[in-house]
């Protein structure tokens, strides 16, 4: 259990929630724009909600893959747990942001730490862990440069992150999202073909 403590890197995952909520109550976290002509208008806030499974995924990535098959812990386990735990840490404090108006982006930021948190954890199932942060990271550049919708105040149905904050659809999709990234990681782990993490990911 030492060695997992260690390999994962916590304490910068903690750091990295801790910065991700903090950074909700300054006033520019609220700040919107759009940076192509053919993009969604995004909050700051969908910025700062990367770093969790940016982090998340380079903190699992570090182990020894070699090793941890011949653990008697239930390592892939203990991983989908590290990143529920903080995504779930992280999305109450959003929401409770918010709720107390401490930040205006709280939920926004909220539905975005659950989509990144379902992609992260597909794209280690597909491509495995050194390379689980592409999922949440494309899916950002893709509504930043291709997202817009009708007009500037309604993205295109595939970019959920961007809409408005009281959209019940885009909650729905966004929790839809990590029961499938739960899913997908659970089976295939049961099944042995998951490459649990280091240098060999990506690979049956």
């Amino acid at each position: 259990m030492n060695y997992w403590l260690k390999v994962r890197a916590i304490p910068t995952i903690a750091l990295a929630a801790a910065t991700t909520i903090l950074a909700l109550v300054l006033p520019f976290s609220a700040l919107t724009a759009t940076p192509s002509p053919g993009g969604a208008t995004v909050a700051l806030a969908l910025v700062f909600a990367l770093a969790m499974p940016v982090l998340q995924g380079w903190g699992v990535s570090r182990g020894d893959r070699t090793i941890e098959r011949r653990s008697v812990r239930p390592v892939a386990i203990l991983d989908l747990g590290l990143i529920l735990a903080f995504t779930l840490l992280v999305t109450v404090a959003e929401m409770t942001l918010r709720a107390h108006g401490e930040s205006p982006s709280g939920l926004v930021a909220a539905r975005a730490t659950v989509t990144y948190a379902g992609l992260l954890l597909a794209s280690a199932t597909l491509f495995g862990w050194r390379n689980a942060w592409s999922g949440p990271v494309v899916y950002f550049l893709a509504v930043v440069v291709g997202g817009r919708g009708s007009d500037i105040g309604h993205p295109a149905f595939w970019a959920w992150i961007a809409a408005a904050e009281d959209d019940a659809l885009s909650w729905a999709v966004s929790i839809a999202v990590i029961w499938v990234g739960v899913v997908l990681y659970v089976v295939a782990s049961s099944c042995g073909r998951f490459p649990l993490s280091g240098p060999a990911d990506g690979g049956s």
